[in-house]
């Protein structure tokens, strides 16, 4: 896998706030879902239970893994492909699909590794759904 800086990674999430993410505690094992409300040099800002967190991001010293919700582009539909196709400008499309929650390459900077990987090959997004998520938690709490 491509290691990327937390800085990288905020430059990621930037263009995915409004989306969920799932949080999973190194400390306690535990996933929250949540949904993305911002970000800052250091951290992201999420809305779990209608709390607002700042969850840091540091290279040196990791307390969570932070993955977006995010749908493969195989999961477009003909309505949206045309509804981002009759947009005023051809660069409006990839912002389109991301604030629909789709997986887009990314661009981090010119020459850059991770250029062109989708945010899902960078381990930074998840396929699976807040409640597949949850279904899975309930089920692992059941067998405790």
């Amino acid at each position: 896998m491509i290691r990327i800086t937390a800085a990288e990674q905020l430059i990621i999430f930037g263009r995915y706030i409004g989306q969920q993410v799932v949080i999973r505690s190194f400390l306690s094992g535990e996933e929250s879902v949540g949904i993305l409300k911002g970000i800052r040099q250091d951290g992201l800002l999420v809305s779990i239970d209608d709390v607002n967190r700042w969850i840091p991001l540091n290279d040196n010293f990791r307390v969570s893994d932070i993955r977006l919700l995010l749908k493969p582009l195989k999961k477009l539909t003909s309505s949206i492909i045309d509804t981002a196709n009759s947009l005023p400008v051809q660069a409006f499309i990839t912002p389109y699909y991301q604030q629909l929650g789709f997986d887009m390459p990314v661009f981090v900077a010119p020459d850059h590794i991770a250029n062109c990987k989708y945010v899902h090959e960078l381990g930074l997004a998840d396929y699976r759904s807040a409640d597949e998520i949850l279904a899975f938690d309930n089920q692992a709490l059941v067998r405790v």
